[in-house]
This record gives structure tokens, C-alpha cells and sequence, in this order.
């Protein structure tokens, strides 16, 4: 029997068939299984290259974590900073640091919150003891954070009691309409002389310059607003503003008000007020207030008709009223002549009292002519010095 010989590759190219066959086959079965996955989200080799690419989220830092981490950049030293929860059961971070360390602090905090979109709330409460400022923070997701700031209060030094004044010409000078600038009140403590400060009760930095002017060793007044006749900054709106037809009661709880805004407030005079100054049945409670607290009164003489300065003296205040306006909207020179004018004065009667505003002619003024006081040989002193016992 004859065998017939299979053509010779025949057999090696079946074999390659199949087998390409069969890689064909896996190569199918494995796009097919990593198409699935990556179907249902999971992880996939080949088709992961078409899902699209997700953004990802910084997640937003803990406003615990925030706080902190600004205090630090802040240098302020971790023994002054606790860490825990208020009575709400809140997150809270309470700091201890003086008041002007605070004030610094204050608009740096206030632009942080806002960079990083936090919602925010500041309320401010005075005690004998301390001042403090309480931030209520509002971050993502209902996420909230109390910082506390305790500034405590400067024990004030007891005064030594003044030697009697010699029988000599004096004069004082108050700068009216303090509290809202820091840098003119460093300019009036830089005259090295005895200025006496009015403060407006409600101004930004009432406090701070009441606190300062102490520090400073100079006298410290409560500016109190009142009604106009000409109705000037905003006298149309009753806030803040002492205004005839007010109830005695209505009156003498505004002064309290205002009193406790402004500390070491050794006399009074009025902010405006040529209506008011006008009125006894406003003007006696003011003053029946002021007189029961051992403060003199100044009349600011806002309207040549005031009857405030003779009820004063009626009532039994130590009491003065002002003789010159120092200010000057033409320049400093012209303030120059109202000094000197100032001067000739309490050359003749003994005494003088000038009230300038912190308007940068004025100042300019005083530090330039303040050596007139010198020259004319009158002695500056307080308002308190000077007014009638």
C-alpha cells in the first residue's frame, strides 16, 4: 500500500491558524471584560483613558484649624490661646491680649474670614475687668466657630493730688470730636503739653482713646451730641442725639450710655447742640446727672442764645463755656492767630478757653505755635484746672 505524503507547511499553517485564532479570541474576551469594567466605574486598563477626568475639590479646612493657624502667622505665643467650647457646645478658640495688640489684630482677622468666604458676626461686651470681642464664624456645611478675644483693662493709676495753681494767667485747650482717629491723638500727645480730649461717645476708637489719652497723662471728656437748630449730621435721625421733647428719664439714660462708652471721663460738653443748649428742661437733667457724679461741665457755646453755662452755675456744677474756635478751613496760619489770640485774652482776664477740632490745619497749627503759650507767658492746664468751682 502506497502512502501519499502530505504537502510539505500544510499542517504548520492549520496550527498558526488556530492559534491566532484563539489570541484573537482572548484579546476579544479581555477588551470585553475591561469595557465592562469600566462600564460599571471600576477600574479599567485600556478604557480608562476615555472617562472623563474629574476635577478635584480641595476639601475646605476645619475653621478650628483656620483660626489657629492664623493666630500663629499672627505671633501670637500658644500659652494665650485655648482651645474649647462655649456654652452652646460650639467649637471655640479664646485669646487673651491687650486691647491695642487687638485693634492690629482686628482688620487682618476680618480680611482672612473673607478670603476665605466664611460668614461672620462681632459683638463687643465691657466689664470692670476686661473688654471682649466675640466673633460668631460660619463656615461650609453648617460649620461653626466662637472666637473669643479678652482684652483686660488697665488699672488706672491713682493720680497724685496737683499742688494748688499760683495766681497766673492760664489757658486750656480742647480738642473736640476724638475717637476716630488714633494717628491724630498720637499727634496731640506728641505736643508733650496738658490737651484735654473730648470724645464722641459712639465714634470707632472711642475706647482705645479714651485709654491712650490716659496713658498719655491727659484729661479725657465726654463729647456728648445734641440736637441742632440747623439739623447738621444727620440731626434728622434721633440715634444717638440728645434732642429736645425727650423725657427726663429718656435723657438721663443716654448720658449713662454714654458715659459707660468712653472711660476715665473726668467733665462733659456738648457736640453740636445749639437747640438743646437753648431748652432748660433738657440741659437740667444732663447736667443734675453730671453734677451727681462729680464732673464739671463745659458749654461749647454753639449758639450765642445757650442758657447752659449760667443754669450750670445756678445748679452749683464747676462749670466754664469756650471763648475761641482754634480751626480753620483756610490754613494753619490762620489757627496761628487764634492762639495768639487766645493768649491776649487769658493775659486779660486771667483765663481762656479754645476748642480746636483733630483737622489736619489744626494740628499743624499747634505743633508749629504751641511755644506761643511760652512766649505770652500763660500756662496751659486741663479744662478741670481751669473751670469755675
Amino acid at each position: 500500500m502506497k502512502l501519499e505524503r502530505t504537502p510539505k507547511g500544510k499542517g504548520e499553517n492549520s496550527s498558526s491558524r488556530l492559534y491566532w485564532a484563539f489570541a484573537l479570541l482572548a484579546l476579544f474576551a479581555s477588551l470585553g471584560l475591561d469595557y465592562i469594567t469600566w462600564r460599571k466605574g471600576e477600574k479599567a486598563y485600556l478604557f480608562s483613558i476615555f472617562a472623563p477626568k474629574k476635577e478635584v475639590t480641595a476639601r475646605p479646612v476645619p475653621l478650628t484649624k483656620m483660626a489657629l493657624e492664623f493666630l500663629e502667622q499672627a505671633g501670637l505665643p500658644a500659652e494665650v490661646v485655648q482651645v474649647g467650647k462655649d456654652e452652646a457646645g460650639t467649637p471655640q478658640v479664646k485669646v487673651s491680649l491687650p486691647l491695642d495688640s487687638y485693634t492690629k489684630l482686628e482688620p487682618q482677622l476680618e480680611k482672612e474670614l473673607k478670603e476665605k468666604k466664611t460668614l461672620f458676626q462681632k459683638k463687643e461686651k465691657e466689664d470692670e475687668k476686661k473688654i471682649s470681642f466675640s466673633w460668631l464664624v460660619r463656615g461650609e456645611k453648617k460649620e461653626k466657630l466662637t472666637l473669643l478675644f479678652a482684652c483686660p483693662r488697665l488699672v488706672p493709676e491713682k493720680k497724685e493730688e496737683a499742688p494748688p495753681l499760683l495766681a497766673e494767667n492760664k489757658v486750656a485747650i480742647i480738642i473736640d470730636d476724638m475717637g476716630n482717629s488714633l494717628e491724630a491723638l498720637q499727634e496731640i500727645c506728641n505736643l508733650k503739653k496738658p490737651v484735654t480730649i473730648s470724645i464722641l461717645p459712639l465714634s470707632a476708637y472711642a475706647i482705645e482713646t479714651a485709654l491712650m489719652a490716659h496713658e498719655n497723662e491727659l484729661e479725657v471728656m465726654l463729647h456728648f451730641p445734641g440736637e441742632s437748630l440747623n439739623h447738621q449730621e444727620g440731626n434728622d435721625d434721633s440715634s444717638g442725639i440728645i434732642r429736645s421733647g425727650m423725657s427726663e428719664e429718656e435723657i438721663k439714660a443716654m448720658v449713662e450710655d454714654f458715659l459707660e462708652r468712653v472711660p476715665y471721663v473726668e467733665g462733659a460738653n456738648n457736640h453740636m447742640g445749639s437747640k438743646i443748649t437753648q431748652d432748660e428742661p433738657v440741659m437740667r437733667p444732663i447736667l443734675d446727672l453730671l453734677k451727681g457724679k462729680n464732673l464739671y461741665f463745659l458749654d461749647s457755646r454753639t449758639s450765642s442764645n445757650s442758657i447752659a453755662y449760667d443754669l450750670a452755675k445756678k445748679m452749683g456744677l464747676r462749670s466754664a463755656y469756650r471763648n475761641i474756635f482754634l480751626d480753620s478751613s483756610i490754613g494753619a496760619n490762620f489757627t496761628k492767630q487764634k492762639l495768639t489770640e487766645l493768649c491776649r485774652l487769658a493775659q486779660r482776664n486771667g483765663k481762656a478757653i479754645g476748642i480746636g477740632h483733630p483737622f489736619p490745619e489744626t494740628l499743624q497749627a499747634l505743633k508749629e505755635n504751641i511755644r506761643l503759650l511760652e512766649k505770652y507767658k500763660v500756662k496751659p492746664v486741663f479744662a478741670s484746672q481751669i473751670v469755675d468751682k
